[in-house]
């Protein structure tokens, strides 16, 4: 069938960008980052599984999960199976009028139906509330996306039965399937019943054999009654529906958006600070086939031509831009300037920072003037900031990274839905040597036993990792921090031997999460902090991640270039992961001879770490061809190790080693940089 149909997904576009609803419609044309973006997140916290769990707990027969992409045998199979007085289906598939529909999972029992939309979304039922506390009429930013989808197929299944049963009345029941924070995992395991499959070319969650013993099973994933909810929201009775269908009811809302969606109509939408997120923006990594739809967009609206969009914009800046937007101010070379704050002694502030951003990228002069004698060549660098905070630091200085993973299905009994599992670290040492430093990969720690529960075994070997000396510990971003408090926790309702001790050490290296309390002795010091208070570069536009500091400094440094263009990593600087005999240099340069390419990008894939044979290669596929180069990639990989054989894990085991300590290393050449500025 070749027309379009208006899906749950278009309508879920539809209430995000009207505009973009054409761009999504037209896939080969327009280039649509959140394609990539949400099948990595659905793969990284177990979306594919969940939804083959539902399954399960629902008793859905594998024959009577419809398969097939068209519309009209998707249909045809549908109206087959619905001829049975009781029968439990997934992905049954609905029409009416040109909307069409495909319900996660559907139970038949006579003219009763309940239709269940499975996310993997957590919800806790203790605390969370589907309607804001202000107004108890408008449904909740956070859950409002998913309980529209279910009120729309609602809508659409209620309305195709009248039409293909006239003579019959059926009642149908809405309901949305999420991970329930409040309840344990009642077995072990729940996660690697299901493991990923690739189907026809396509990602699946394929069960095993013993997924069949959830049946008997609490299920950690509850299907919530939405029903009045959803009869609300068709009815217009709930508040935010005067923004979010744009005045429009819901039947007229509907059937507006899908005409215009069959016909292939683009509608052009007001402009906002929002769309600087459009995911219709075109990456250097997209076919140069594809077209922008953000910049078709702004040229309609704006008028912008190329050169407009090589300006650099508000989009560059920290924080909110929504009042900058409001205002009419667009590009930096507009932004306000305030010296009201300029270096009080603290470093950069948020709103200095920002200004030193508009100023850096824009060349103005005005501004820059105001931080001139910190900026030294391309980078703003404030070395006595940077000395008063370093001067206060102990040696050995310990550089420790988490690698993490909360998945919807729980990997070990006992655990709730999202739990955080730290199953990774990696801890670089420097130490004073004479007059200068050592640097040392010193420690690390994966877990690849499956079905074992890895938070405590991690945190005593963290413990006995820092519990050498008094020496300042360090991380990056406060992810670590509130890993920390959470296996804390964890430890206080355990039956551990040695948890007092467990906790105490936690307590000394970290500070609450909730509360403005003070830290531990050792608290942590946050590099990250330290960097948003002190240097800048305008590679870096408006992030401060380490993906992206990483490539400014190793870009300005000089010091740096010369030190890592020798292969040296391995040898004069030890690691637990490159062979003494084969030492690897962190410096490469682009074709252009001058660019630094970021080492994230010189990781090996999977595949240089197994002995395959041509079978084995063909049975692991396109697994082996990946690399372990970001924080969603190493959550799959920890997922496929729980699945994996020894082959593969083993395989799977070293990249993510080989990950974790670059992102370690990565804060000992942002500290290098930093010394060497400082004392060099």
């Amino acid at each position: 069938m070749s027309q379009k149909l208006f899906t749950k997904s278009a309508f879920k576009q539809s209430l995000s960008c009207p505009t973009g609803l054409y761009y999504y419609r037209n896939p080969k044309t327009y280039a649509n980052v959140q394609l990539d973006d949400e099948f990595l997140e659905s793969l990284a916290e177990g979306g594919f599984q969940v939804g083959e769990a539902a399954k399960v707990y629902y008793e859905v027969p594998e024959e009577n999960t419809i398969e097939t992409l068209d519309y009209e045998g998707a249909l045809a199979e549908t109206r087959r199976l619905f001829k049975q007085e009781n029968v439990r289906i997934a992905e049954a598939a609905f029409r009416y009028d040109n909307c069409f529909i495909r319900a996660d999972i559907l139970v038949k029992e006579g003219h009763d139906i309940k239709l269940i939309e499975v996310k993997s979304h957590s919800w806790d039922p203790t605390s969370d509330s589907f309607f804001q506390k202000r107004d108890p009429n408008c449904i909740e930013g956070g859950i409002m996306p998913y309980l529209y989808d279910v009120a729309f197929q609602k809508w659409v299944v209620v309305h195709a039965l009248r039409e293909m049963y006239s003579d019959e009345e059926y009642t149908v029941t809405a309901y949305l399937m999420m991970a329930d924070k409040s309840k344990k995992a009642p077995i072990g395991g729940i996660n690697q019943m299901f493991k990923i499959v690739e189907k026809d070319g396509r990602k699946a969650a394929q069960r095993t054999v013993e997924a069949a013993s959830l049946v008997d099973t609490d299920p950690v994933v509850v299907a919530f009654d939405v029903d009045d909810i959803c009869d609300r929201i068709v009815a217009g009775q709930t508040t935010e529906q005067r923004i979010v269908m744009g005045g429009r009811s819901f039947e007229n809302y509907v059937k507006f958006w899908s005409k215009k969606y069959c016909d292939n109509v683009r509608v052009w939408s007001p402009i906002s600070h929002k769309c600087f997120n459009c995911p219709f923006h075109r990456s250097p990594d997209d076919a140069p086939a594809l077209r922008d739809g953000f910049r078709e967009c702004w040229k309609n609206a704006l008028g912008w031509t190329e050169p407009d969009f090589k300006r650099p914009r508000i989009s560059d800046l920290n924080g909110r831009k929504d009042m900058l937007f409001k205002n009419g101010i667009l590009f930096l070379e507009d932004y306000p300037v305030d010296v009201d704050h300029i270096d009080d002694g603290n470093g950069l502030n948020p709103k200095d920072r920002n200004l030193l951003i508009a100023g850096m990228l824009t060349g103005r002069n005005e501004i820059l003037d105001l931080f001139r004698h910190n900026i030294h060549g391309e980078a703003y660098l404030n070395v006595q900031q940077l000395k008063n905070e370093m001067d206060s630091w102990v040696y050995p200085l310990h550089m420790i990274d988490f690698e993490t993973s909360a998945v919807a299905l729980p990997f070990y009994e006992g655990m709730r839905p999202y739990e955080s599992v730290a199953f990774q670290f990696s801890h670089h040492i420097i130490r004073k040597s004479g007059e200068g430093y050592e640097i040392e990969h010193v420690g690390q720690f994966i877990n690849v036993e499956k079905g074992h529960f890895p938070n405590f075994d991690f945190i005593r070997a963290l413990k006995s990792e820092l519990d050498r000396d008094g020496g300042s510990i360090f991380r990056y971003s406060s992810h670590e921090n509130t890993i920390l408090n959470h296996i804390s926790e964890q430890l206080r309702e355990s039956d551990e031997s040695d948890k007092d001790e467990l906790i105490q050490f936690i307590s000394s290296i970290t500070h609450p999460t909730k509360a403005k309390a003070t830290g531990g002795p050792r608290d942590m010091i946050d590099l990250l902090e330290v960097v948003k208070r002190c240097f800048y570069h305008p590679v870096m536009r408006g992030s401060n991640s380490i993906k992206y500091v990483l490539p400014a400094v190793l870009n300005t440094s000089k010091f740096i270039q010369e030190k890592y263009a020798a292969p040296i990593y391995g040898s004069e600087i030890k690691s637990l992961n490159v062979p003494a005999d084969r030492p690897i240099a962190w410096i490469t340069f682009a074709e252009d001879g001058t660019t630094v390419v970021n080492p994230y990008k010189l990781l090996p894939p999977v595949s240089e770490y197994l002995d395959m044979d041509e079978d084995t290669a063909e049975a692991i596929g396109n697994a082996a061809d990946s690399k372990i180069a970001n924080g969603g990639a190493a959550l799959t990989a920890y997922s496929e190790l729980q699945f994996s054989d020894f082959v593969m894990s083993d395989a799977l085991s070293k990249a993510l080693l080989r990950y974790c300590e670059l992102d370690t290393m990565a804060m000992v050449f942002i500290w290098e940089y930093f010394y060497n500025e400082v004392y060099g």
